[in-house]
């Protein structure tokens, strides 16, 4: 693999960040794969790396009342999450059973201890469970029914989250005497990012009737949901109010770039200057309410740390970045059905050969994801390498509002695809690109959309690359983690009720129609899509004669984090690519 190429696996981004509690000092993740914690002094812009382990730190929260950080790891991508505590450079382990998975709630107000989910009475179902940080001595609070998620405390309640699918969570008011108060009344809906407001709920939600979600206050005691702040034709992505509950910041999501407004509740609140061309992430207030931190990336600059304060939003870390890199821009097509498909392009730099770009289309995962504004090193590597992109928005994509997200939902999976092929035809027709030379390539639920293209569409692609993607539905929810299986069933279907529809769907039912090259890569420690998709994928290409490389690698999960796996699979990709198209 070329020297520059190896220097795209290598490119560092930070995010998560946090204000310690004088707002001097910025705690955050920071890394090429394997984030670890880091404190950034906002006085004198030096930093000091604040944990060390050998994977990858996923979660970040400080102390209500110092500056103590619990934050998670997990072993080799297994999501099995183990929760530590830092403390004045010590380090110490909250959580020690590496089979369960412990997702942080919140902390107590009072910094003496944290809510937490966990699987370890069930694998199948999350409770929920406060633990004492000193003596490590848990009360379990609920028996959770699939997955769950705890939020904030108001005295001696919480808010909780029932995720039975992708568009249908569930907000439940718990006691910490275990009794519980579903929101009375409430639609049926989207929720995410409840807290607290006094006695009533802020959060996002499509609760109100309408297809966008939007910033609602929600009344507990009735179900009741009134928009706080709706952007016109826009989603509300994240949001955060200031302590003393004067300032709100929002992002919303424009066709996938991300608009930052920050001002007085209630007012008509600007956009933050020079960050709309880019995605912003992690909002963060500090303790006096006066300052806000985000993370920021665009499709030209890897994500950095950035400050609002004051009506102005400066820099205060960016990574270093000494390679080309090259814009996505907006584009669209029309579909089978005359729906419109949204997606991002982007061309190699230099003079274009006579025939045209070869070209990638690749898919995101989810397939409740989107393809954003924000910066791909894998991506820019391959424009690197002379080939154009094409990131599709197939339906199913979030973003868009909850029509487009369900309009691929069970019988309606094989729209998407053909979503695939109508976007490979208009690339194809496109005077820069070389019609011949389009390959595909996709991760987790976007590599069940490669196995599906090269299936349902075996003469539009010239090569394939599968990152840990869905070959059979059965085996899938046969063996995907249990926490997972009922959640994706909802989206997919069950091996009682749809083998039918699994037989359609499922590419490896009809593996008899590839008729490109494949690349396939998968770790051992995937707890998503299990190992075995494509195991079975690459015996069944094999037994028909199609050229296929199987890359496995024995320490990964759903992800390739680690140096060394990530010089391995840019390496392999370009080869491949370099040889197939």
């Amino acid at each position: 693999m070329s020297n520059d190429i190896m220097r795209y696996a290598t490119l560092e981004s930070a995010g998560s960040p946090s204000f310690s509690l004088d707002g001097g000092t910025l705690f955050h993740l920071r890394g090429a794969g394997q984030q670890q914690v880091w404190a950034l002094d906002l006085g004198s812009g030096a930093s000091r790396q604040l944990t060390d382990h050998d994977e990858k730190v996923a979660l970040l929260r400080r102390a209500p009342g110092d500056d103590r950080l619990i934050y998670g790891i997990d072993a080799g991508g297994d999501e099995r999450q183990q929760l530590w505590l830092w403390t004045d450079g010590e380090t110490r382990k909250l959580t020690e059973a590496p089979d369960v998975i412990h997702g942080f709630g919140a902390w107590r107000k009072d910094g003496t201890g944290f809510s937490l989910t966990a699987n370890d009475r069930d694998p199948a179902h999350y409770d929920i469970l406060l633990q004492d940080l000193d003596s490590g001595a848990r009360q379990r609070i609920i028996h959770g029914r699939h997955e769950m998620t705890a939020g904030p405390f108001a005295g001696d309640r919480m808010i909780v989250v029932e995720e039975w699918a992708t568009g249908d969570q569930r907000p439940v008011v718990l006691s910490l005497d275990g009794t519980t108060q579903p929101l009375e009344g409430s639609r049926a809906g989207r929720f995410s990012a409840l807290r607290w407001d006094g006695d009533t709920l802020l959060g996002l939600t499509d609760a109100h009737g309408g297809n966008l979600a939007w910033l609602c206050r929600i009344d507990p005691a009735t179900g009741d949901v009134a928009v706080e702040f709706r952007p016109a034709g826009r989603e509300v992505e994240a949001w955060a109010l200031a302590a003393e509950g004067g300032l709100l910041a929002t992002v919303e999501n424009d066709r996938g770039y991300g608009v930052l407004r920050v001002g007085p509740r209630g007012s008509e609140r600007a956009v933050v200057a020079g960050f709309e061309a880019g995605v912003a992430t992690d909002l963060a207030w500090s303790a006096d309410g006066t300052k806000l931190a985000f993370a920021w990336s665009a499709s030209e600059q890897p994500a950095g740390l950035y400050v609002w304060e004051g009506g102005v939003a400066r820099a205060v870390w960016t990574p270093t970045l000494d390679l080309p890199v090259q814009a996505f821009r907006l584009v669209e097509w029309t579909s089978f059905d005359g729906l419109t498909v949204p997606g991002w392009l982007a061309l190699p730099g230099g003079e274009r050969p006579d025939a045209g770009w070869p070209a990638v289309v690749w898919v995101h995962g989810g397939p409740a994801g989107q393809a954003r504004a924000g910066f791909r090193a894998d991506m820019q590597a391959l424009l690197a390498q002379g080939y154009a992109v094409l990131m599709p928005n197939v339906r199913g994509s979030s973003g868009y509002g909850r029509a487009w997200l369900d309009a691929d939902d069970r019988d309606k999976r094989l729209d998407s695809v053909h979503d695939l092929a109508a976007g490979r035809h208009w690339l194809a027709a496109r005077a820069e690109i070389d019609a011949g030379r389009i390959a595909i390539m996709g991760q987790s639920y976007g590599g069940y959309m490669v196995n599906a293209a090269v299936t349902e569409y075996p003469d539009l692609w010239c090569a394939a690359v599968n990152f840990y993607g869905i070959a059979d539905f059965v085996t899938l929810l046969d063996a995907t983690g249990p926490w997972r299986r009922a959640h994706r069933s909802a989206e997919y279907g069950d091996t009682l009720h749809h083998r039918a529809l699994f037989d359609r769907i499922s590419p490896i039912r009809h593996v008899e129609r590839v008729r490109v090259p494949m690349l396939l890569l998968h770790g051992r420690r995937d707890p998503r899509v299990p190992f075995g998709e494509s195991v079975q994928m690459e015996a069944a290409l094999r037994a028909r004669g199609i050229p296929v490389q199987f890359e496995t690698f024995d320490y990964a999960g759903h992800g390739f984090v680690r140096a060394d796996d990530r010089a391995r699979v840019f390496a392999a990709v370009e080869a491949w690519l370099g040889t197939h198209v």
